[in-house]
């Protein structure tokens, strides 16, 4: 395993996949500039040259449930944030964390196919040093970064070897334990529990994870589990 520096590069994710053939399991590599981030659904992830770390890591070994490793890589992540700034942060279900109210990282897992076994990738940005008017500028007023949010200054490699840290100790357990081995701890931080909650084809109260790592939502006719899309929170930020 090894925790590679590059000097720019289009996405950390696609750099994995473009050279997935020659690395092993635990690799990765990471930037303060990214050129062409991507998020969830194609979204451009606004990057500033020097403020941000993003890290992306390959893994190759089994995983029990690679469905919820964005909930995993959030933990990871929140790992990383106590670590740097001495204060957690706060999950939005399923994987955006945040800190002080504001979303300071954004995660994009994919999966594809190396050879005859299948391999995944977390891919995972973190705001380190952008000031409060960064997002304002942008017109992102819910984001924010560990610096504008805490005062707190982290240097690039100290973040990332922070978040490469806690996600080799994480994806041990979660590797052959699935969402059941981070399930305790991934709802002591979900933000969601016990607030308002809607998509596009429900509102209700967010009642539990349940073991699948999907989303309850009480309804005034039931309880529904959600596992994909984009749920709002009130309240959150």
């Amino acid at each position: 395993m090894s925790l590679r520096y590059l000097s720019e590069v289009d996405s950390t994710n696609s750099w994995l996949i473009r050279n997935v053939a020659q690395l092993e399991d635990g690799d990765a590599v990471y930037t303060d500039n990214q050129t062409a981030g991507r998020g969830r659904k194609g979204r451009v992830w606004e990057n500033l040259p020097g403020g941000m770390l993003c890290l992306s890591m390959l893994i190759r070994r089994p995983l029990a449930d690679p469905a919820t490793l964005p909930l995993l890589s959030s933990l990871a992540a929140d790992d990383a944030v106590s670590a740097l700034c001495g204060r957690p942060g706060e999950i939005k279900w399923p994987n955006d964390l945040l800190l002080g109210g504001k979303k300071i990282c954004g995660i994009l897992c994919e999966s594809l196919q190396a050879g005859d076994s299948a391999c995944y990738i977390t891919g995972i940005g973190i705001n380190l040093s952008q000031p409060a008017d960064f997002f304002v500028q942008r017109g992102i007023p819910h984001g924010g970064s560990i610096f504008s949010v805490t005062g707190v200054r982290s240097t690039l490699d100290d973040a990332a070897q922070a978040l490469y840290t806690a996600l080799n100790r994480r994806i041990a357990a979660f590797a052959e334990g699935g969402f059941a081995a981070i399930a305790a701890e991934y709802r002591a931080a979900c933000v969601n529990l016990g607030r308002e909650v809607w998509t596009d084809t429900l509102r209700g109260v967010a009642a539990a994870v349940d073991d699948a790592g999907r989303l309850v939502v009480r309804t005034e006719t039931g309880e529904t589990a959600v596992f994909t899309g984009e749920v709002t929170v009130r309240g959150i930020y």
